[in-house]
């Protein structure tokens, strides 16, 4: 063991030192942290995970953290760009955007979401793509440009991040230069994409026979007599009129190179994706340099800047889905309300927006080194986000077509982090001490503004703005000590401070401590496995320092009665206890990892004179128990070689307030010892000797009403499975990852009305075996029936396994350092699911923990394939 074996242990806190040790890590890696410490005696770097993969350039970099244990990525849609929700470890905040935190190159960032269509309804579904108009922060950071990601999930890996490490962190460090001669490396791709599965509807003929179905049940004469019948056919297929096949293709080229003090890396990278819905599409321009100079023996010098900019075309939200419901007997020219109607055809054409979002992220470090044992270290950071969208309308009544309205919102945050740091090793190296003292200071300031008018017509029909500002600070002290390189204990204390609440109630005391036995190593162990580690962990975090994203809306009194929806933070604090234990067996071709944890979160709202009158605080608990395991095996038959990776992890939470409080939704309750994402609603219970649907009466009074509502299962999934296969023979290469969630309900907001039997909109095929009196061995309610309330009817199971990724490659050309390699791939090309659905894992209330399972069926998941070439010269 030397200096460097001790200074690793002050990672992830000193992520600048990778950097330095590039035979640590791999290009085009993800490096997956089941706990930051993963020190071995062989080698003096730090060693983070059990296991490796490459990053796919084509699949976005959250999908792909699926393989770890306890990951779960839902998108909020398959539209170009969409926002991803992350969930590690389960749900541990009650926020309506929880997602985790993003630290780039060791700052944090993608912390601000722009939300210019605030809603004040709370009477259904409310897409988070209605309410957000941002794009995948992660867009900014091309996959090309990613040397190495980390997930924190342990209790002591995330308490080191403190009042921003509530919901787990995602490390990222960007790719630097290599000592050597200049390389040049492009890499590209191309393909097409496609609607995986579309909805099973009624044609033309079978919607006219429900009409005159509905008609003879109400005494009225039938819509469509017998010649108009026998001379429909299929009718207007919606979905055809509206989805396409969209081609899309990305182009990256790099350069990097340096000498023994001076490193640089430079590139730039184009995405230009069309939507699968017509008139939708998506434009990334991206850049991004490095910079890292040594100045005699002491002084480094780095700086990284990046710049992407996104312009998207997005059309009406539910041009789609009312799509679905328009009767396959109209044809996309008839208006069957002049003046008042607008087709499908026409919302997506006309209805749309123009977002361009543009995104600057600049880094400077200083690192001195005072001894080889005590070093110096100042980092400072600017994010920049800028975005300006144009919103378009359809002709309606007596207004035009045209521009309606304009955006623009910014967002700045500038970072300061000093850091102190020590690392040294005593008593003929068996004793091991390291320590760090930091300070960060992160300003964010945040601006917007947005009119509305007539088309044509001047002046506005209206305008707002806002602008904000909060600082949070934190002071911090690390420890670690290691003996015999087979006891090591860990500490931390942090103390943070947010000017987003009052002065009285800022500071925060957010701790740590983590003990691992490295018990291979211990002389009585003669037949061990290559390693054994046995680690138990505790810290505490909180969402405090989340201020642009830690907060649920509330509904508040307004102007005759109207109300508004307005913000409320939740300085929210987490306490997690976690054990693992990790075995590396025959020879290290076989390492397995399990751990355990139980987390418990306290939400203290802080609203005076909105929920209470007094202003008083009110403590609501959620608890979040889980197991995970993974099991990886490098093999070999032959020439042919291999690695394979399975995760799993089973997660329960549990929502237990100290008072009664509940939370309501549309259609979901967070409800006393009931999992959060419970939807609530009446059990089906068939159909009566009428064919009318019957519900579950549960207070035993004779008759339906809102006491019988109940607890019909979670949107939030209790099994996550994950495997991952690679395999090498000769110049070939293939690469799969598939997985799966298990164990939670979807509610389809479009299917509530395509499975009812009204006949005022077209329907799925699944009232074909709609109830009539030759056919009474059915759960579809008769002709005429709408589906009014709320219930398990309407319900699914989301249970499904996805082929996400598949690639085969081979390299056409190598000499020395230089390379061509040629390949073929494919994403979402297969999905085992009974969900009626376009994809079982969307996410349409965006990233909000008691709202999850909803899908609105707006814009469909769609399968790729694609061929694609990467050569370094």
């Amino acid at each position: 063991m030397n200096q460097l074996y001790a200074l690793g242990l002050l990672l992830p806190l000193s992520t600048h030192a990778l950097a330095q040790q590039t035979d640590t890590v791999r290009l085009y890696e993800v490096i997956v942290a089941d706990s930051v410490m993963r020190v071995t005696s062989h080698c003096p770097t730090v060693q983070y995970i059990s296991s490796y993969y490459q990053i796919l350039p084509f699949l976005p970099l959250q999908e792909q953290l699926r393989q770890v244990a306890g990951v779960q990525a839902t998108p909020y849609s398959g539209a170009p760009g969409a926002q991803v929700a992350v969930r590690i470890r389960g749900a541990a905040s009650l926020s309506g955007n929880a997602q985790p935190l993003y630290v780039v190159d060791g700052v944090p960032v993608f912390q601000h979401t722009f939300r210019p269509n605030m809603s004040n309804s709370l009477g259904g579904v409310v897409p988070a793509e209605v309410q957000e108009l941002d794009v995948n922060p992660l867009l900014s950071i091309p996959n090309e440009d990613i040397e190495q990601v980390e997930v924190l999930k342990g209790a002591y890996e995330t308490a080191l991040y403190g009042s921003q490490g509530i919901n787990g962190v995602i490390k990222i460090t960007t790719k630097r230069g290599t000592s050597g001669k200049p390389r040049l490396r492009y890499a590209s791709y191309g393909g097409v994409q496609q609607a995986r599965s579309r909805y099973e509807l009624l044609d033309a003929r079978q919607y006219a026979d429900l009409r005159n179905e509905v008609a003879q049940r109400a005494g009225q004469a039938a819509p469509f007599s017998a010649p108009q019948l026998a001379a429909l056919g299929r009718g207007t297929d919606w979905q055809d009129e509206l989805l396409r096949t969209a081609a899309v293709q990305e182009h990256h080229l790099g350069l990097s190179g340096g000498t023994a003090t001076t490193r640089y890396y430079a590139a730039a990278d184009y995405l230009n994706q069309q939507g699968v819905v017509l008139n939708s599409r998506l434009r990334r321009y991206a850049a991004h340099a490095t910079l890292n100079q040594r100045i005699g023996q002491h002084l480094h010098l780095d700086a990284t800047g990046s710049f992407s900019q996104t312009e998207q075309r997005v059309p009406a939200y539910y041009a789609l889905s009312e799509a679905l419901l328009t009767p396959p007997t109209q044809s996309p020219t008839d208006n069957p309300n002049p003046g008042y109607y607008v087709s499908p055809l026409n919302q997506a054409r006309q209805n749309y927006q123009t977002p361009e979002q543009q995104r600057l992220l600049v880094q400077l470090g200083v690192r001195y080194d005072l001894t080889t044992w005590l070093t110096l270290d100042l980092r400072a950071n600017l994010e920049r986000a800028t975005l300006r969208s144009r919103s378009y309308q359809s002709a309606f009544s007596t207004f035009p077509a045209g521009e309606s309205g304009k955006l623009t919102s910014t967002y700045r945050q500038w970072v300061l982090h000093p850091a102190l740091r020590f690392a040294r090793s005593f008593g003929g190296e068996r004793h091991a001490v390291v320590a760090s003292l930091e300070a960060q200071r992160q300003d964010r300031e945040s601006a917007a503004e947005q009119f509305r008018y007539v088309p044509g017509m001047p002046g506005s029909l209206g305008s707002n703005g806002s602008s904000t500002q909060a600082t949070q600070n934190f002071y911090q002290l690390t420890a670690g000590y290691t003996y015999a390189e087979r006891y090591q204990v860990q500490g931390t204390l942090r103390r943070d401070t947010n000017s987003t609440f009052a002065p009285t109630e800022r500071w925060d005391w957010l701790p740590g401590a983590q003990v691992r036995w490295h018990a291979a190593k211990e002389n009585f162990w003669t037949s061990a496995p290559g390693t054994l580690d046995v680690w138990v962990g505790w810290g505490r975090t909180s969402g405090a320092g989340n201020n642009g994203r830690n907060y649920f809306q509330i509904l508040v009194p307004g102007q005759g009665g109207l109300g508004q929806t307005v913000p409320v933070f939740l300085p929210e604090q987490t306490r997690q206890l976690d054990a693992g234990i990790e075995a590396g067996l025959f020879n290290g071709h076989l390492t397995a990892t399990a751990q355990a944890y139980a987390r418990r979160t306290t939400s203290t709202v802080r609203a005076p004179g909105l929920l209470t009158s007094s202003g008083t605080t009110q403590d609501d608990y959620l608890h979040n128990t889980g197991l995970e395991l993974t099991l990886q095996g490098n093999w070999q038959a032959g020439k042919l070689q291999g690695t394979s990776r399975l995760a799993a992890a089973v997660n329960r939470n549990r929502f237990a307030p100290t008072s009664t409080t509940s939370y309501f939704f549309p259609y979901q309750r967070t409800l006393d010892g009931q999992p959060i994402s419970t939807f609530h609603g009446y059990r089906a219970q068939g159909l009566d000797a009428t064919g009318n649907p019957r519900y579950e009466n549960v207070n035993g009074n004779g008759q339906i009403d809102p006491l019988d509502r109940q607890p019909l299962g979670s949107g939030l999934p209790r099994q996550l499975l994950s495997f991952s296969q690679q395999l090498t023979v000769g110049r070939f290469e293939a690469q799969l990852q598939a997985d799966g969630m298990f164990g939670y309900q979807m509610y389809n907001s479009t299917l509530q009305f395509l499975d009812a039997t009204s006949g005022f909109t077209n329907a799925s095929s699944r009232v074909l075996n709609r109830w009539t009196p030759t056919n009474t061995s059915t759960e579809v309610p008769v002709a005429g029936t709408n589906l009014p309330v709320f219930s398990s009817y309407t319900l699914q199971s989301g249970n499904h396994a996805r082929l996400s990724a598949l690639t085969l490659s081979y390299k056409v050309w190598e000499k020395e350092a230089r390379s061509a390699r040629v390949w073929l791939g494919g994403q979402n090309l297969l999905v085992l699911s009974k969900y009626r659905g376009y994809d079982p894992n969307v996410s349409s209330a965006g990233s909000d923990n008691q709202q999850a399972g909803l899908d609105a069926g707006a814009y469909p998941v769609a399968r790729t394939f694609l061929v694609g070439v990467r050569a370094t010269l």
